[in-house]
């Protein structure tokens, strides 16, 4: 053979190879930036829609102490919500999501809470029907964050 060619085709063949390793770390680039931003899509979602489940929760906890239940409809929004957290959420977050609410609903049940009585309830640690949630939403979300 002769040695033009060999250098022809070694040329060529290095050429190739050059631009193969450029496609594939193109494309291992994009691959890796699309799932960084799908997780982050995920993220933003899941604090959005945790959030206001939380703010839900929190105006019907503050509601339950000072009233009774009236009509059902003060569930309505609450119930929503945890129908959308039912679409996406691990399973202990919807757990603690639905034991938050059933909390809610056996609050309203109960005779309507003093000032005193709620100061003691904080100081006692016994008045936060949302805890459970907010952990095991805390807990889902730095997963997510940190890859898994």
């Amino acid at each position: 053979m002769d040695s033009t060619i060999i250098v022809t085709i070694a040329a060529a063949c290095g050429s190739l190879v050059g631009a193969a390793a450029t496609v594939v770390t193109t494309w291992i680039t994009q691959r890796a930036q699309t799932v960084h931003a799908q997780r982050e899509a995920k993220l933003r979602v899941r604090e959005t829609l945790y959030g206001e489940f939380i703010t839900e929760a929190s105006r019907v906890t503050i509601d339950a102490v000072g009233h009774s239940l009236e009509t059902l409809d003060t569930f309505v929004k609450l119930y929503g919500i945890l129908g959308r957290i039912r679409l996406v959420a691990a399973d202990p977050v919807l757990a603690a999501a639905e034991a938050c609410c059933s909390q809610l609903v056996q609050l309203y049940g109960e005779p309507n809470m003093t000032v005193e009585q709620i100061r003691v309830a904080l100081e006692r640690d016994r008045f936060d029907p949302m805890r459970d949630f907010s952990v095991a939403c805390r807990k889902e979300l730095l997963e997510i964050a940190g890859g898994g």
